[in-house]
Order: C-alpha cells, then structure tokens, then sequence
C-alpha cells in the first residue's frame, strides 16, 4: 500500500508540476519566457554535475 501511496503522489507532483509549466506558457510571454527557459536550462544542467 505505501508504494501505492508514493506512486498516487508521484503522479498528482507531477501533474501539478507540467500544469504549471502549461499555464506559465500560456501566461508568460516574449523575453520573459526565453529567460525562464534559459534558467530552466542552466538548472539542469547543473544538475547533472555541469561540464565534463
């Protein structure tokens, strides 16, 4: 039952995590999203332990 209950909140971080990108798409618009993106980015490539 508890991995249920992991796999149950799993799914409902990340639904709630892609609406949230969708609205933001939806809302933000021009420069802004282009810096958003761009920090998106440079987190995750940051945090697969950079170059090399």
């Amino acid at each position: 039952m508890f991995l249920l209950k992991l796999l149950g909140i799993g799914v409902l971080v990340t639904a709630g995590i892609a609406m949230i990108a969708f609205l933001e798409e939806k809302l933000v618009s021009g420069p802004r999203r282009r810096q958003i993106a761009e920090r998106a980015r440079q987190k995750l490539a940051g945090s697969k332990g950079g170059p090399g």
